[in-house]
């Protein structure tokens, strides 16, 4: 991603910010606040309706995006999310026991989108309201048990909103809780080998919390746990199963703020069995399981004395898996904010 060059990551002070919501933490002795946006990730991660190749059903969750202060809601102010990249590939199918299946599988699965992000004053049970909207613009490539839907050419995938998204800042700890809204207004018909939609609706409820391990805010650990049911396929009975998201990261601020670096982790199971069409109730397939890690970056954006915006690179290698492909994620997202920033 292109940035320009004369960018500087710039200290943020408290007159600054005041009196937006803190968000952030101390660098050193001195207290700042800034925009993080982990809070902007997490909502992409639950409403950016493409998911990347799996052998089981997958549900419209994308799992990756969410890493480094996932419970976080940022500051009151309207983020655009640029068109972001998100890249799965994989090479490897593992069975219920987690040995390799013996198939030939060398897949990458690609995914653009973007959408706008609101986070306003109006407090609702003591949490600053916000909602979401996010358009995908592409995808491509796609495996589920029932279809394969390798290479299906341009097409939009589906669409995501959350209609509430309410957060809470206290003296060590920040806490997120959202609903999302799937729809399927990507192409799909059943049986199809060219579906970039998945032909249903789906819901996901979400919490979530930031845990700042010293007094400066330095250092934090994250966590956000999903759920996501869905309707049944568009003239079909398959139904996928519901499904369990954990996500989040361990971390550390630099740069007075201007620079966030750690690890982060998903893991994705399934709590019901997938039902596939044609299949006998009794003769269900396994429920899949997987556990990823991987490295994170955020670098605030910054020019003469201004916040522009954020840019999030990370990346996944799937260590565990069963019932589904083993490989690695990479997304990189940009957010900017409607009225940029002035520093002192």
């Amino acid at each position: 991603m292109n940035r320009d060059r004369n960018a500087q990551v710039e200290p943020i002070s408290p007159d600054a910010l005041q009196p937006i919501p803190e968000a952030s933490r101390i660098s050193g002795k001195r207290r700042f606040r800034t925009i993080s946006p982990g809070m902007v990730a997490w909502i992409l991660a639950c409403v950016f309706a493409v998911t990347p190749a799996h052998a089981q059903l997958a549900t419209q969750h994308i799992k990756g995006l969410v890493g480094l202060k996932a419970g976080t809601q940022p500051p009151p102010n309207v983020y655009f999310i640029a068109p972001v990249l998100y890249r799965y590939s994989t090479d490897t199918v593992k069975n219920r026991e987690g040995q390799r299946v013996p198939i030939d599988v060398n897949l990458t699965s690609s995914a653009f989108g973007g959408g706008v992000n609101v986070v306003t004053n109006k407090k609702i049970l003591g949490g600053n309201y916000g909602f979401q909207a996010l358009f995908p613009l592409g995808a491509n490539n796609r495996i589920q048990a029932t279809e394969i839907d390798a290479n299906p050419g341009a097409g939009l995938t589906d669409s995501g909103f959350v209609p509430i998204s309410l957060g809470w800042h206290f003296k060590r700890a920040d806490a997120i809780a959202s609903y999302s809204i799937f729809a399927p207004t990507g192409r799909y018909t059943d049986g199809a080998n060219d579906n970039t939609g998945f032909g249903m609706w789906g819901q996901e409820v979400a919490f979530g919390t930031t845990f700042y391990l010293n007094e400066s805010k330095q250092y934090h650990a994250s966590t956000i746990a999903s759920v996501t049911f869905q309707t049944e396929k568009e003239d079909s009975d398959t139904k996928v199963g519901t499904a369990m998201n954990l996500e989040g990261g361990f971390g550390a601020d630099f740069l007075k703020g201007g620079l966030t670096a750690g690890l982060n982790y998903y893991s994705s199971f399934k709590l019901t069995q997938d039902r596939l069409a044609g299949f006998p109730v009794n003769v269900g397939p396994a429920k899949s399981r997987v556990f990823a890690l991987g490295p994170e970056a955020q670098l605030a954006l910054a020019r003469k004395g201004t916040l522009y915006g954020f840019v999030k690179v990370n990346y996944q290698w799937e260590v565990y898996a069963r019932t589904t492909t083993q490989g690695g994620e990479l997304s990189i997202l940009a957010t900017f904010l409607l009225k940029p920033l002035k520093l002192p």
